[in-house]
């Protein structure tokens, strides 16, 4: 095997793997193939000119040359490939951290002591201010001066609903913040998982050469 068809040989590689990840890239998180099978064929290319010993030391260490410059070539581009990958999830990392800071800033509201969620209140208050405010004759007082439970005495006011509404709007804070901490976590370990990917790619180009 010729120097010049060994060279062939790698340049067909480089292109096929440019042709092949053009043809992926519509897929955000596609799979990036190694580069494992590119750089196996060119050593057997480079082991077959020394079995049939049409090389001498010289056109080997171009051979060789050519090779390492050829899988420089590759993870270079794919390379470039992660670093889209990782900047776009890292836009959405951002996003999600911002989101998880808005909803921290929610604070809590209410439940004057009742064992139950605030969004259960704010429906109980809703659907008893519904009924009164069409039953209520005022013989007994205002509306306002009615307590929401027997046997605890929680004001029937605005006031208590805006407390019953903000409790609400606390729980699903907190619910959100949970979700998209967990949603962050596979955010940073695709980042984490991506980084580690190519830093052993790049790692195995000395070996290699």
């Amino acid at each position: 095997m010729k120097l010049n068809e060994i060279l062939l040989i790698g340049g067909a590689i480089l292109a096929a793997l440019v042709f092949s990840k053009n043809r992926e890239s519509s897929s955000k998180f596609s799979n990036i193939p190694f580069i494992n099978p590119f750089t196996d064929l060119l050593s057997k290319a480079q082991a077959q000119a020394i079995n049939k010993q049409e090389s001498n030391i010289a056109t080997l260490e171009n051979i060789r040359s050519s090779n390492l410059g050829i899988a420089e070539d590759i993870l270079g581009y794919e390379r470039n490939i992660a670093d889209v990958k990782i900047n776009q999830i890292q836009t959405e990392l951002d996003k999600t951290q911002s989101f998880i800071s808005q909803q921290q800033k929610i604070p809590a509201g209410s439940t004057f002591g009742i064992n139950t969620t605030g969004r259960s209140l704010l429906n109980k208050f809703d659907s008893e201010f519904s009924y009164y405010s069409k039953a209520w004759t005022g013989e007994k007082g205002p509306l306002s001066s009615k307590s929401l439970f027997p046997d605890i005495y929680v004001p029937f006011s605005q006031a208590t609903r805006a407390a019953f509404a903000q409790q609400a709007a606390y729980e699903t804070a907190q619910e959100n913040i949970e979700k998209s901490n967990q949603f962050a976590i596979r955010q940073q370990g695709e980042i984490d998982r991506l980084q580690e990917e190519y830093q052993t790619r790049f790692g195995g180009i000395s070996r290699y050469g």
